[in-house]
């Protein structure tokens, strides 16, 4: 087996135990299928475990063992995919392993620079699982260079929508795309949620203009979806926990702390999306761009 350097655009999987992340490992095989990209299995082994002055080699074997049963797993879960008509003509992903020592974070961050999307486990008991619901992963949620998703046990088998919570402002589009991107490609349905604070008694009405100037790029690019809106008071990241266990998929953006806060509470997977999202060749998303474009300084849209 030999451990190459993450591909440039590859769904990369952090696998810290086996058989503990085969959810995690399936469901990214699955979504690299749809999206025509490649797999990376990578493992971290965290300098806190070796000894002084040796190699660490205990560890590392270990992590050749995990990355071993993944890659089996991975193949066998891509040979079921190709028989499903839906992935007809669809080209079958490379799996590749990564095995690194260091520091955990610093390990993911690097890797969310090359990779279009990083899937973790969210309760597993190694440094991963520990890093995930640590404070580090807020900073690193919100600084991340590709969209992160994060897979509680069972998770991918509740509920059957996409739901995705907005601001109101240019930042929420790239969290819009990833939403209507993973609704459109896996025939789901998909609600975009929109809470507002106080205001005076035409606030909803208002707001739903806010909210349709957010998707209506989205519209025409997605023909076939029928978004639900859903505008309401209250706190944004406390009705997502609540509405989220009825749905596949959670989608926020990075700025705030709403996906940290989903980590603790959500039951479904939670995907957090870059603020500023870009293709693998660092240019920003169009629809921010036109959106942008639309909106005055302070953010907000021109109502």
């Amino acid at each position: 087996m030999t451990y190459a350097a993450i591909p440039e655009g590859a769904v990369v999987v952090g696998i810290e135990n086996w058989p503990a992340a085969a959810d995690s490992v399936s469901w990214a095989a699955e979504q690299a299928f749809r999206d025509g990209r490649d797999v990376c299995l990578l493992h971290v082994v965290p300098r806190t475990t070796l000894e002084a002055g040796s190699p660490g080699e205990p560890a590392q074997a270990h992590g050749r063992i995990v990355l071993a049963s993944a890659r089996r797993f991975t193949a066998r879960r891509l040979d079921e995919l190709s028989r499903i008509p839906a992935f007809y003509g669809h080209r079958r992903p490379e799996v590749s392993v990564a095995l690194q020592v260091g520091a955990v974070a610093p390990v993911l961050d690097l890797a969310a620079e090359h990779a279009s999307l990083l899937v973790l486990g969210s309760r597993g008991r190694g440094p991963i699982g520990s890093w995930v619901l640590g404070s580090v992963s807020r900073s690193t949620l919100r600084d991340a260079r590709c969209p992160v998703v994060v897979l509680c046990p069972g998770a991918g088998g509740v509920g059957q929508g996409v739901l995705v919570g907005i601001d109101g402002t240019a930042d929420s589009i790239p969290a819009l795309e990833f939403a209507f991107e993973r609704a459109a490609t896996g025939h789901l349905p998909v609600t975009v949620l929109y809470c507002y604070g106080a205001g005076g008694p035409d606030r909803p009405a208002r707001d739903q203009v806010r909210v349709a100037a957010c998707i209506s790029g989205l519209r025409e690019r997605h023909p076939d979806l029928r978004p639900c809106l859903r505008i309401q008071a209250g706190s944004l990241a406390h009705a997502l926990t609540e509405q989220a266990q009825a749905m596949h998929m959670v989608v926020v953006g990075s700025r705030g702390d709403v996906g940290g806060y989903l980590l603790n509470h959500a039951h479904s997977i939670v995907a957090v999306v870059p603020t500023c999202r870009q293709d693998r060749g660092g240019r920003s998303s169009a629809a921010a761009i036109a959106f942008a474009g639309r909106i005055p300084e302070n953010g907000q849209v021109d109502l």
